[in-house]
Protein backbone atom coordinates (compact mmCIF):
# COMPACT_ATOMS: atom_id res chain seq x y z
CA UNK A 1 0.00 0.00 0.00
CA UNK A 2 1.39 3.35 -1.01
CA UNK A 3 1.67 6.18 1.62
CA UNK A 4 1.35 9.73 0.45
CA UNK A 5 4.26 12.09 0.91
CA UNK A 6 2.24 14.32 3.23
CA UNK A 7 1.28 11.44 5.53
CA UNK A 8 4.89 10.24 5.62
CA UNK A 9 6.03 13.68 6.75
CA UNK A 10 3.38 13.68 9.49
CA UNK A 11 4.57 10.28 10.76
CA UNK A 12 8.19 11.45 10.71
CA UNK A 13 7.44 14.59 12.71
CA UNK A 14 5.40 12.62 15.27
CA UNK A 15 8.25 10.13 15.69
CA UNK A 16 10.76 12.94 16.22
CA UNK A 17 8.52 14.49 18.88
CA UNK A 18 8.22 11.17 20.71
CA UNK A 19 12.00 10.67 20.64
CA UNK A 20 12.61 14.25 21.86
CA UNK A 21 10.06 13.87 24.68
CA UNK A 22 11.61 10.58 25.82
CA UNK A 23 15.09 12.12 25.79
CA UNK A 24 13.91 15.11 27.84
CA UNK A 25 12.26 12.89 30.46
CA UNK A 26 15.35 10.69 30.71
CA UNK A 27 17.65 13.70 31.19
CA UNK A 28 15.38 15.16 33.87
CA UNK A 29 15.21 11.91 35.85
CA UNK A 30 19.00 11.57 35.62
CA UNK A 31 19.50 15.05 37.06
CA UNK A 32 17.08 14.36 39.93
CA UNK A 33 18.80 11.08 40.77
CA UNK A 34 22.20 12.72 40.61
CA UNK A 35 21.21 15.59 42.93
CA UNK A 36 19.56 13.17 45.37
CA UNK A 37 22.77 11.18 45.68
CA UNK A 38 24.77 14.27 46.72
CA UNK A 39 24.07 15.48 50.29
CA UNK A 40 23.01 19.10 50.56
CA UNK A 41 25.68 21.15 52.30
CA UNK A 42 24.73 23.87 54.75
CA UNK A 43 26.58 26.87 53.32
CA UNK A 44 25.88 29.28 56.18
CA UNK A 45 26.53 29.35 59.91
CA UNK A 46 24.14 31.12 62.26
CA UNK A 47 25.63 32.91 65.27
CA UNK A 48 23.19 33.30 68.20
CA UNK A 49 23.37 35.56 71.26
CA UNK A 50 22.96 32.53 73.52
CA UNK A 51 23.34 28.75 73.21
CA UNK A 52 19.73 28.56 72.08
CA UNK A 53 18.23 28.73 68.59
CA UNK A 54 15.33 30.74 70.03
CA UNK A 55 17.70 33.53 71.12
CA UNK A 56 18.63 36.61 69.06
CA UNK A 57 20.41 35.91 65.76
CA UNK A 58 23.56 38.04 65.85
CA UNK A 59 25.05 37.24 62.45
CA UNK A 60 24.95 34.75 59.59
CA UNK A 61 28.36 33.92 58.12
CA UNK A 62 28.97 32.11 54.86
CA UNK A 63 30.72 28.78 54.69
CA UNK A 64 34.49 29.26 54.65
CA UNK A 65 34.46 32.31 56.93
CA UNK A 66 36.97 32.12 59.76
CA UNK A 67 35.44 31.81 63.24
CA UNK A 68 37.73 32.06 66.27
CA UNK A 69 36.83 29.43 68.91
CA UNK A 70 36.38 30.70 72.48
CA UNK A 71 34.51 28.11 74.56
CA UNK A 72 32.41 24.97 74.40
CA UNK A 73 29.18 24.06 76.15
CA UNK A 74 27.30 20.76 76.31
CA UNK A 75 23.62 21.47 76.72
CA UNK A 76 20.70 19.31 77.76
CA UNK A 77 20.46 16.06 75.84
CA UNK A 78 24.11 16.26 74.83
CA UNK A 79 23.70 19.09 72.32
CA UNK A 80 26.99 20.93 71.82
CA UNK A 81 27.38 24.65 71.32
CA UNK A 82 30.54 26.63 70.60
CA UNK A 83 31.23 30.23 71.56
CA UNK A 84 33.05 31.95 68.68
CA UNK A 85 34.22 35.35 67.52
CA UNK A 86 33.48 36.38 63.93
CA UNK A 87 35.50 38.58 61.58
CA UNK A 88 33.07 41.37 62.45
CA UNK A 89 34.21 41.02 66.11
CA UNK A 90 30.80 39.70 67.13
CA UNK A 91 30.88 37.09 69.91
CA UNK A 92 28.12 34.49 70.00
CA UNK A 93 27.20 30.80 69.89
CA UNK A 94 27.00 28.33 67.00
CA UNK A 95 25.42 24.91 67.16
CA UNK A 96 27.44 21.78 66.38
CA UNK A 97 26.44 20.54 62.91
CA UNK A 98 27.72 19.14 59.61
CA UNK A 99 28.58 22.65 58.49
CA UNK A 100 32.26 22.72 57.54
CA UNK A 101 33.04 25.68 59.82
CA UNK A 102 31.25 24.06 62.78
CA UNK A 103 33.26 20.90 62.16
CA UNK A 104 36.48 22.92 62.13
CA UNK A 105 35.61 24.56 65.46
CA UNK A 106 34.69 21.17 66.91
CA UNK A 107 38.04 19.72 65.75
CA UNK A 108 39.80 22.60 67.50
CA UNK A 109 38.27 21.65 70.84
CA UNK A 110 38.94 17.94 70.31
CA UNK A 111 42.67 18.66 70.20
CA UNK A 112 42.57 20.27 73.65
CA UNK A 113 42.76 18.44 77.01
CA UNK A 114 39.47 16.87 78.09
CA UNK A 115 37.16 19.28 79.94
CA UNK A 116 39.61 22.16 79.40
CA UNK A 117 38.50 24.70 76.83
CA UNK A 118 40.67 27.76 76.30
CA UNK A 119 38.89 31.04 76.88
CA UNK A 120 41.98 33.18 76.29
CA UNK A 121 43.59 36.08 78.12
CA UNK A 122 41.45 38.78 79.68
CA UNK A 123 43.80 41.59 78.64
CA UNK A 124 47.40 42.46 77.93
CA UNK A 125 47.76 44.07 81.37
CA UNK A 126 49.65 42.44 84.23
CA UNK A 127 47.49 39.69 85.70
CA UNK A 128 46.50 39.45 89.35
CA UNK A 129 47.78 36.44 91.27
CA UNK A 130 45.88 33.23 90.53
CA UNK A 131 45.79 30.58 93.20
CA UNK A 132 45.93 27.11 91.66
CA UNK A 133 44.35 24.05 93.26
CA UNK A 134 46.53 20.99 93.95
CA UNK A 135 45.01 19.08 91.01
CA UNK A 136 44.95 22.06 88.67
CA UNK A 137 41.34 21.22 87.69
CA UNK A 138 38.55 22.94 89.63
CA UNK A 139 35.00 21.54 89.54
CA UNK A 140 32.26 23.99 90.50
CA UNK A 141 28.57 23.13 91.06
CA UNK A 142 26.36 25.49 89.07
CA UNK A 143 22.70 26.10 88.36
CA UNK A 144 21.32 26.34 84.84
CA UNK A 145 18.12 28.20 84.00
CA UNK A 146 17.42 27.65 80.31
CA UNK A 147 20.65 28.74 78.62
CA UNK A 148 21.86 30.82 81.59
CA UNK A 149 24.65 29.51 83.81
CA UNK A 150 24.73 30.77 87.42
CA UNK A 151 27.67 30.19 89.79
CA UNK A 152 28.18 31.00 93.51
CA UNK A 153 30.87 33.69 93.89
CA UNK A 154 32.53 34.93 97.10
CA UNK A 155 34.03 38.43 97.32
CA UNK A 156 36.44 39.59 100.03
CA UNK A 157 37.47 43.09 101.00
CA UNK A 158 39.45 43.59 104.20
CA UNK A 159 37.95 41.34 106.86
CA UNK A 160 34.51 41.18 105.21
CA UNK A 161 33.17 38.71 102.67
CA UNK A 162 29.94 38.22 100.75
CA UNK A 163 28.63 35.35 98.62
CA UNK A 164 26.11 35.70 95.81
CA UNK A 165 24.99 33.96 92.66
CA UNK A 166 26.42 35.61 89.53
CA UNK A 167 25.47 34.98 85.92
CA UNK A 168 28.43 33.50 83.98
CA UNK A 169 28.89 35.94 81.10
CA UNK A 170 32.05 35.77 78.95
CA UNK A 171 30.63 38.67 76.93
CA UNK A 172 30.97 41.00 79.93
CA UNK A 173 34.42 42.58 79.98
CA UNK A 174 34.26 43.31 83.73
CA UNK A 175 32.64 41.42 86.59
CA UNK A 176 29.64 43.27 88.00
CA UNK A 177 28.19 42.88 91.51
CA UNK A 178 25.06 44.17 93.23
CA UNK A 179 25.07 47.13 95.58
CA UNK A 180 24.03 44.77 98.38
CA UNK A 181 27.23 42.71 98.00
CA UNK A 182 29.30 45.89 97.84
CA UNK A 183 27.72 47.18 101.06
CA UNK A 184 28.20 43.84 102.80
CA UNK A 185 31.97 43.91 102.23
CA UNK A 186 32.15 47.69 102.76
CA UNK A 187 33.59 48.18 99.27
CA UNK A 188 34.28 51.87 98.52
CA UNK A 189 33.89 53.25 94.99
CA UNK A 190 37.24 54.41 93.60
CA UNK A 191 35.95 55.39 90.16
CA UNK A 192 32.84 55.64 87.98
CA UNK A 193 32.70 54.47 84.38
CA UNK A 194 30.28 54.05 81.49
CA UNK A 195 29.22 50.54 80.49
CA UNK A 196 27.45 49.72 77.22
CA UNK A 197 25.44 46.52 76.84
CA UNK A 198 22.35 45.13 75.14
CA UNK A 199 20.13 47.34 77.30
CA UNK A 200 22.03 50.50 76.42
CA UNK A 201 24.44 52.78 78.28
CA UNK A 202 24.74 52.97 82.08
CA UNK A 203 27.09 54.64 84.59
CA UNK A 204 28.52 52.30 87.24
CA UNK A 205 30.71 52.69 90.31
CA UNK A 206 33.99 50.74 90.28
CA UNK A 207 35.70 49.21 93.31
CA UNK A 208 38.66 46.90 93.87
CA UNK A 209 38.17 43.71 95.88
CA UNK A 210 40.96 41.85 97.64
CA UNK A 211 39.72 38.53 96.30
CA UNK A 212 37.06 37.03 94.07
CA UNK A 213 36.61 33.29 94.48
CA UNK A 214 34.59 30.68 92.54
CA UNK A 215 35.02 27.26 94.10
CA UNK A 216 38.79 26.86 94.54
CA UNK A 217 39.51 29.29 91.69
CA UNK A 218 40.62 32.65 93.05
CA UNK A 219 41.83 35.93 91.56
CA UNK A 220 43.20 38.66 93.82
CA UNK A 221 43.16 42.46 93.58
CA UNK A 222 40.50 42.64 90.86
CA UNK A 223 38.31 45.60 89.96
CA UNK A 224 34.55 45.09 89.74
CA UNK A 225 31.60 47.20 88.61
CA UNK A 226 28.86 47.96 91.16
CA UNK A 227 25.32 48.30 89.84
CA UNK A 228 21.82 46.86 90.28
CA UNK A 229 20.96 46.35 86.64
CA UNK A 230 17.69 44.48 86.38
CA UNK A 231 18.92 41.17 87.77
CA UNK A 232 16.24 38.64 88.63
CA UNK A 233 15.89 37.05 92.06
CA UNK A 234 18.36 34.28 91.14
CA UNK A 235 21.41 36.46 90.40
CA UNK A 236 23.23 39.46 91.82
CA UNK A 237 25.53 40.38 88.97
CA UNK A 238 27.77 39.07 86.20
CA UNK A 239 30.90 36.91 86.42
CA UNK A 240 32.82 38.44 83.54
CA UNK A 241 35.66 37.72 81.14
CA UNK A 242 38.18 39.49 83.39
CA UNK A 243 37.87 36.51 85.76
CA UNK A 244 36.93 33.68 83.37
CA UNK A 245 39.60 34.66 80.83
CA UNK A 246 42.31 33.53 83.25
CA UNK A 247 41.11 29.94 83.10
CA UNK A 248 40.29 27.23 80.65
CA UNK A 249 36.56 26.58 80.89
CA UNK A 250 33.92 24.02 79.98
CA UNK A 251 30.32 23.58 81.09
CA UNK A 252 28.40 20.30 81.36
CA UNK A 253 24.70 21.20 81.52
CA UNK A 254 23.60 17.62 82.23
CA UNK A 255 25.87 17.29 85.28
CA UNK A 256 25.34 20.95 86.32
CA UNK A 257 29.10 21.46 86.63
CA UNK A 258 31.57 24.08 85.38
CA UNK A 259 35.23 23.07 85.02
CA UNK A 260 37.96 25.71 85.42
CA UNK A 261 41.66 25.01 84.83
CA UNK A 262 44.26 27.79 85.34
CA UNK A 263 45.50 28.99 81.96
CA UNK A 264 49.14 28.25 81.17
CA UNK A 265 51.42 31.27 81.09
Amino acid sequence: MMISQQRFENYRRLLLRVILLAFTMLSSSTRVASSASVPVQNTATQVFAEADEASELIETVRDGAVLSPIAEMTGGGGTKWFMVKTRSSNVGWIKSSDNSEARRVNDHFRTMPKESISVGPASSEAEPAVRISTTGVISIPIKIFGTRVVAPVTLTSGNSSSTGNLLVDTGASQTMISKRMAREIRLPAIDSQIRIGIGGQIVVDVGQVDSIKVGDAEVKNMRVSIHDRGYDFRTEGLLGFDFLGRFQMSVDADKQVMILTPRKK
